[in-house]
């Protein structure tokens, strides 16, 4: 059993399936404003692509503040104890979901803008 103030654990299971939930808001909204103009299948596709580029983009968010705020506590515990220096460094090197869902938002998010880019 982890203990209550365990530097490892922040945030809850559920928190990037609420940033994904933020994130599929504002594609929503995105989709409500921009669905006038939006005439062809390629437009209509961009329109897919920016709410799923979105939807990843707050799921990577909020795990990337959890990130941040795991490597501030572990820097702060670094100084006292240096045994967490392997962990921070392996954090501060390493691909973590974070970084992958925010890679994968940008390459669907470009995908976006290339879909529509040829008309």
């Amino acid at each position: 059993m982890p203990r209550p103030g365990d530097p490892l654990i922040r945030m809850g299971p559920w928190a990037p399936v609420a940033g994904a939930a933020l994130g599929l808001l504002l594609g929503v909204i995105v989709v409500l404003f921009l669905a006038p103009a939006v005439d062809t299948f390629d437009q209509r596709l961009s329109l897919v692509f920016v709410v799923l580029g979105l939807s990843l983009l707050g799921a990577g968010g909020t795990l990337l503040a959890d990130e941040v705020r795991l490597l501030r506590r572990g820097a702060q515990a670094a100084e006292v104890r240096a045994s967490n220096v392997g962990v921070i460094a392996g954090l501060l090197n390493g691909l973590t979901p974070a970084r992958l869902l925010i890679t994968a938002s940008a390459f669907v998010l470009l995908l976006s803008a290339y879909v529509t880019g040829g008309s």
